[in-house]
């Protein structure tokens, strides 16, 4: 856990940011509809019930229990490949401290949402292709960035060495 604490307060600031935001729309501006930028985003509150983008046509990805279960998946898999990565690094890069911090809060705001909200308050619309709100761009920024490091590093590490990290790692 010691290894994990540089992410505790950027982190925590980001679930915050995102759930005050969601507060403060849901007690006061859900009716509001106007453009942000031109016709290009929009403000238009909706409680996306179906829990997850996917959900809107997969019912599987719209059951709670299924995608609770995934989003601590997905939280294991950021820890665990962090741990890993520390096993090779003594310093952490700033853009693996990005993706620590905007994936954790991504996951953490996801299951906020999914167990207090009963769906996602998305706000921010594109019209035409979907809606979102600011967890969706954390795990967007965490999901780029580490496809970006992973290519530029996939020499250095490999699928089938996480696997192997976890299984000695976690085993019980």
């Amino acid at each position: 856990m010691q290894k994990l604490k540089p992410f505790l307060i950027p982190t925590l600031c980001l679930v915050l940011l995102d759930q005050m935001i969601k507060i403060i729309i849901s007690s006061a501006f859900m009716q509001y509809d106007f453009n942000i930028l031109g016709d290009l985003a929009r403000f238009r509150p909706i409680l996306n019930v179906h829990l997850s983008w996917v959900g809107n046509y997969i019912n599987i990805l719209s059951n709670p229990i299924v995608l609770v279960l995934l989003n601590l998946l997905v939280l294991f898999i950021f820890v665990s490949g962090y741990l890993l990565y520390k096993t090779k690094r003594k310093t952490t890069s700033f853009s693996v401290k990005i993706i620590m911090a905007c994936g954790i809060a991504g996951c953490c705001c996801s299951l906020l949402d999914k167990l207090f909200w009963g769906g996602s308050l998305d706000f921010i619309q594109i019209p035409g292709f979907f809606t979102f709100d600011l967890k969706d761009c954390y795990l967007s920024a965490a999901e780029v960035l580490f496809v970006v490091i992973g290519i530029m590093h996939s020499k250095e590490i490999s699928v089938k060495e996480y696997f192997r990290f976890c299984y000695k790692r976690f085993r019980v």
